[in-house]
């Protein structure tokens, strides 16, 4: 499974999504740089691409 994990587009924009968030949390540093409603969008962009991931998976994380 932890193979299959790390061929994962989605696992992978998810570790992407995480980290914008933690340098947020941490630090706003996307607000700093862009600004809060260019940050909210960023992540809002983010989220929707994971619906989109999921929407194409038609292969289990097992048989991967």
């Amino acid at each position: 499974m932890i193979q299959g994990a790390l061929k994962s587009k989605m696992i992978w924009w998810n570790v992407f999504l995480a980290v914008l968030a933690s340098l947020e949390l941490v630090a706003s540093h996307l607000t700093t740089l862009f600004g809060s409603q260019v940050a909210a969008a960023i992540l809002l962009v983010g989220s929707l691409g994971n619906v989109a991931l999921r929407t194409i998976t038609t292969q289990a994380l097992s048989e991967k």
